[in-house]
């Protein structure tokens, strides 16, 4: 089990890093700051995984993959619709992030909601909608990816994690790996 987080937590840092590298704050500004956010988890994921104290970053690290379940998405939807021809809709995809705000303030003082779930899960769906119609649009097979990556780390995971418990947020991490790495690679193609 501590195999597969050392794996998973490495594979997000290194896409992190292909991303800090390949994109620059000024012209990649969301992607960017979805590469630094990841970079930080994995990190934090990675002491957490060699950590013998199960309580080791608790809370950080609760709030820390909450907000790393919402943010990749909606932020490589931004940078790529700000790049097409519908750049208006990249504000859809920051207002997207709202429901990350109740999220983050339920997990800090411990008031958290179901409802703030279920509100992340439709700021998703719609992400991964909006995503699949851009790829359509214009061609592009590397966005389709990022929609399957987006489904892994959601979807995919917490199933197998009802069958295998404890490899869900493995397999998030590496979904989300996927999301940073394929958005990097698709922007840095055009």
């Amino acid at each position: 089990m501590k195999l597969i987080g050392v794996i998973s937590n490495l594979l997000l840092i290194l896409a992190s890093c292909f991303g800090l590298y390949s994109l620059t704050p000024a012209d990649n500004p969301y992607g960017y700051t979805a590469a630094s956010f990841s970079f930080v988890h994995g990190l934090l994921g990675l002491v957490r995984t060699f950590s013998e104290d199960t309580e080791e970053c608790g809370r950080a690290f609760i709030i820390s993959a909450s907000i790393l379940e919402v943010i990749p998405l909606p932020l490589a939807n931004i940078e790529f619709y700000l790049i097409s021809d519908q750049s208006a809709v990249a504000l859809v995809h920051g207002l997207s992030l709202i429901p990350l705000l109740y999220d983050m303030l339920g997990k800090i003082g411990d008031d958290w909601d179901s409802a703030t779930e279920t509100l992340k899960d439709f700021s998703l769906l719609g992400n991964i909608g909006s995503t699949t119609y851009l790829a359509i649009k214009d061609g592009n097979p590397f966005y389709g990816g990022v929609v399957v990556a987006a489904f892994i780390a959601r979807y995919i995971a917490a199933i197998i994690d009802r069958f295998l418990d404890g490899i869900g947020s493995s397999i998030a991490t590496i979904g989300n790996a996927g999301i940073l790495a394929l958005m990097t690679y698709a922007l840095t193609q055009d």
